[in-house]
């Protein structure tokens, strides 16, 4: 799946908005982090579902008999 990290900025408002796309799990905050390190203070944040999700992780297990 395809990332993206999407800056905004309201003139009306003043407020600077980072939005991550694409991400599992905390890798959307190791992703934004060094932008909201470089931009001061960090407000408000809402998490999606998907910061929620872990990755899948699979494991292969093998059986056998012992032979004597």
């Amino acid at each position: 799946m395809e990332t993206a990290i999407i800056m905004s900025f309201d003139l009306k408002t003043g407020e600077f908005k980072i939005e991550a796309e694409g991400f599992q799990g905390g890798s959307c905050l190791q992703a934004t982090q060094p932008f909201e390190e470089a931009l001061g203070i960090v407000g408000d944040r809402t998490y999606k579902p998907e910061a929620q999700a872990q990755p899948i992780r699979t494991c292969q297990q093998q059986q056998g008999r012992l032979r004597q």
